[in-house]
């Protein structure tokens, strides 16, 4: 008889193909094969359904996801169940015992989902003489009160049955009103359930509960290794500080400024004090004021790969040549400044960090108001070379050239588009005889163009190889779409003949 692989083994061969699929398909579906198998697959499906995001999902879908909340119900214990039962609800679907103990496999939480779950759930399970009619808004508060009483039962549960979460977030959260007061209350009673937390997400706005939750993390955490979190006041803002400053292994930060009107130099120097372990840091809508480099501690980013700066304000006002060297290991920069016109100060900024990271960048991508400016794109070209993404809107013809006459030999993604309407003909019979070998997909931003200017593009790009592995996507401008641009047969005879793949947005 040929040896049983062990549980363990299994447990990680499958948990591999569910990460990879993210499916969970049915959560009982164990159930049908025998006892062995269930005790394998039931921690692995059952530590699913908090964990994914249902955002696209429809209703019926989503019904059936919050029947897990059922499974949750049989594992409370008799105190619970009995005040469920005397709050109107209909338990005769949830057993008292439950066949495995569910709450104890969860290590992934999104708290949006287990609330949406239970506002669903809790709707269908009120005794009939406590039916609620869902049209009447009348009613809505009694909703509530009910949700809010099976919120808190199973929120406790899972808190105290479950060994720790390693993944802790809280996004759109519904009963806003309550979380406050019972979310944090269990976590307050269980804080060992975060001692081993890894990734923690905040998008909520609540300033309360905001408070109270950061400030409770930063005594229980100081491993978490991803973080993704928004503020909106000044008091939220020395929370965040506090909870970046105590962790020793920070990898993955993205920081959200929704106030619009806070001074965050002080979060720049937690940041920078972050420098020997993180490795991607995003920036969104955070200003900085009469900024002073001797705030910041002397050193660089050891280890950061990725920068993301998206409409961040006050650049101008920053020593940037000061600090932009910190970022000599980038492999991963993306600017985006779309509300107003950049400043020649951040021209600089933008390309000393370029210059800094050099051939380490493999992707770029620059979306600013206008076109590039020169000094920037002179710089892209003279020492990015070993770019295998670039993403550069807002060009000028001649720009746009300039790029496909640089010798990017690793080039595989370009995507760019042009600062006006400009006829796509030149473009097109200028770029053919010069595209990059290695370049695998072209995004351009373009007007009408005819069968003659893309077989000369084709001719060029697919000089060798063909154009089996090649593809081309067209984003209409805005006269083209007025003008109804569409692909003649003629276009059609091109594109057959050299075999790239087009696609006309």
């Amino acid at each position: 008889m040929a040896n049983k692989i062990p549980t363990e083994i299994l447990i990680k061969i499958l948990n591999n193909n569910v990460q990879s699929s993210r499916s969970t398909q049915d959560l009982h579906s164990s159930l049908l094969v025998n006892r062995f198998w269930c005790r394998v697959t039931a921690p692995i499906l059952w530590g699913l359904p908090l964990d994914q995001e249902f955002r696209w999902m429809g209703y019926k879908k989503l019904k059936k996801k919050a029947l897990c909340i059922r499974a949750y119900i049989s594992c409370l214990d008799t105190q619970s169940r009995t005040l469920l039962t005397q709050n109107g609800f209909d338990l005769s679907s949830s057993p008292p015992q439950a066949t495995f103990d569910y709450p104890s496999f969860i290590h992934k939480v999104r708290i949006d989902n287990l609330s949406y779950f239970i506002s669903i759930y809790s709707q269908q399970i009120f005794s009939s003489d406590q039916d609620i009619d869902k049209n009447n808004k009348s009613k809505k508060p009694i909703i509530v009160t009910k949700s809010r009483i099976l919120f808190r039962e199973i929120c406790e549960l899972i808190t105290n049955r479950c060994t720790f979460l390693n993944s802790f977030q809280m996004t759109k959260i519904a009963f806003k009103n309550f979380l406050n007061d019972d979310l944090i209350c269990s976590i307050l009673k269980s804080p060992k359930v975060f001692k081993k937390l890894e990734t923690f997400v905040s998008s909520t706005l609540n300033d309360e509960l905001i408070g109270t939750l950061y400030g409770s993390l930063a005594l229980i955490c100081d491993n978490i290794l991803n973080m993704d979190l928004e503020f909106k006041s000044e008091s939220q803002v020395l929370l965040l500080e506090n909870l970046i400053s105590v962790q020793k292994q920070l990898e993955n930060l993205s920081i959200t400024d929704y106030c619009y009107k806070i001074n965050c130099n002080s979060l720049l120097s937690v940041i920078f004090s972050q420098k020997e372990t993180l490795k991607s840091l995003r920036l969104k809508f955070v200003r900085f004021y009469d900024f002073e480099k001797k705030l910041l501690p002397i050193g660089r980013f050891t280890s950061l790969k990725e920068l993301y700066i998206e409409n961040c304000y006050g650049l101008n006002q920053l020593d940037c040549l000061f600090f932009a060297p910190s970022f000599n290991q980038l492999s991963i920069f993306h600017y985006f400044h779309t509300n107003y016109q950049l400043n020649g100060d951040a021209h600089k900024f933008i390309a000393k960090i370029l210059e800094t990271a050099n051939t380490n960048l493999k992707n770029i991508c620059l979306d600013i108001d206008h076109s590039i400016p020169f000094d920037v794109l002179s710089v892209i070209l003279n020492c990015c070379t070993k770019v295998t993404e670039l993403t550069l809107l807002n060009l000028n013809i001649i720009q746009a050239i300039a790029i496909f006459h640089n010798k990017f030999n690793e080039l595989r993604s370009l995507s760019f588009g042009y600062e006006k309407e400009l006829d796509a003909e030149e473009l097109l019979c200028q770029i053919g005889e010069k595209v990059p070998e290695s370049l695998e997909t072209i995004e351009i931003r373009m007007g009408a163009f005819s069968a003659e200017s893309l077989e000369k593009l084709f001719k060029g790009w697919c000089r060798k190889g063909g154009g089996r592995n090649k593809r081309i996507i067209v984003k209409r401008t805005i006269q083209a779409h007025r003008y109804r641009f569409t692909l003649s047969d003629e276009h059609w005879k091109v594109i057959e003949k050299y075999g790239v793949q087009i696609d006309i947005e």
